[in-house]
């Protein structure tokens, strides 16, 4: 089965509760924008093919705490491989928690400054991710996975996406931008763009990538990442049509189906990017990869919180 590297932080998830409300009400969890695609493509995966096994591996930084340990073993046990976790005793992942409002849009505070995962590529671990380039078929981050870093380490996460894309493998890239972690959109705009040299399939949500590059349009979106030398683009629009286009001049859009129960928008990029990878590397092709993941999108923000149930869903209607 072809196997994606996800690279990124995982964080504990606090939801299910308001401020002024008492915590006991709260769920703890823990998700990660890579972590949750990764989860997606792993269970979208066996959906697809009961014999889908050993898919995906996760890519960070944890410490040697209960927390930690936690998140390791739920890994495991949903089939992502961990064996490139980098554990740093003393250090802790981060920390975010979520507030729902009464049509499902949420809102986010973060823990993060001295999270484990900003240590991922030092230690050397960046030599040793590079060791396992060929047991890969792709490397799947995020604009959080570059912006979480320092500058320097940045850099070195760069150069990382760039040699394993001069080794023929697949990078795949979403925005995802935030911009509360970027000193300046420039710095932000740069570090994509570095990206996108190396990358195959570029997955941005329309909002994003319009709220930063002042893009009108998903064609303008996704004409923009193909001239900066992408070969694939998918164009995430919420309940809008997903355009996509590459660099064959070919192009569509899929319509998705409606929905009227939203109750949290939490994770549902990331669940859809992780349910195209599953459909795309075992053989699906665009149009079909982009309606399984609009599936899965539709169920996951039928529900609370990154990770939820997906084992029911049927996907072939």
């Amino acid at each position: 089965m072809p196997k994606i590297a996800f690279i990124g932080e995982c964080m504990l998830e606090l939801s299910g509760a308001q401020p002024d409300a008492v915590f006991g009400a709260a769920k703890l969890g823990f998700a990660g924008d890579t972590l949750n695609a990764a989860t997606y493509m792993a269970r979208t995966s066996r959906l697809i093919d009961r014999a889908a096994q050993n898919v995906a591996s996760y890519i960070t930084a944890l410490g040697t705490d209960a927390y930690s340990d936690a998140m390791i073993s739920s890994w495991q046990n949903d089939g992502i491989a961990t064996d490139l976790v980098r554990r740093i005793d003393g250090a802790l992942p981060g920390l975010y928690t979520i507030q729902t409002d009464a049509t499902g849009e949420r809102s986010f505070s973060y823990w993060r400054d001295q999270a484990a995962a900003k240590q991922m590529l030092g230690g050397g671990h960046d030599g040793k991710i590079r060791a396992e380039f060929s047991g890969f078929d792709g490397l799947y981050l995020s604009g959080i996975s570059l912006a979480i870093l320092a500058p320097e380490d940045r850099a070195k996460l760069i150069d990382l996406v760039a040699d394993y894309a001069r080794t023929g493998g697949k990078v795949y890239f979403d925005t995802n931008h935030r911009p509360r972690l970027w000193s300046d959109n420039q710095t932000a705009i740069a570090a994509y763009q570095a990206v996108a040299a190396h990358c195959d399939t570029m997955l941005p949500t329309f909002d994003d990538d319009a709220a930063l590059f002042g893009d009108t349009s998903p064609t303008q979106t996704a004409t923009r990442w193909l001239d900066a030398g992408v070969r694939e683009v998918i164009v995430k629009s919420g309940g809008d049509p997903t355009f996509w286009a590459n660099r064959d001049g070919e192009n569509g859009t899929v319509t998705p189906p409606a929905i009227s129960d939203i109750v949290d928008t939490t994770s549902a990029g990331d669940s859809f990017n992780g349910a195209f990878l599953a459909a795309r590397t075992l053989g699906h092709d665009v149009e079909q990869s982009i309606a399984v993941a609009q599936k899965v999108a539709g169920r996951v923000i039928c529900r609370h919180g990154a990770l939820v149930d997906i084992s029911d869903l049927i996907l072939d209607q």
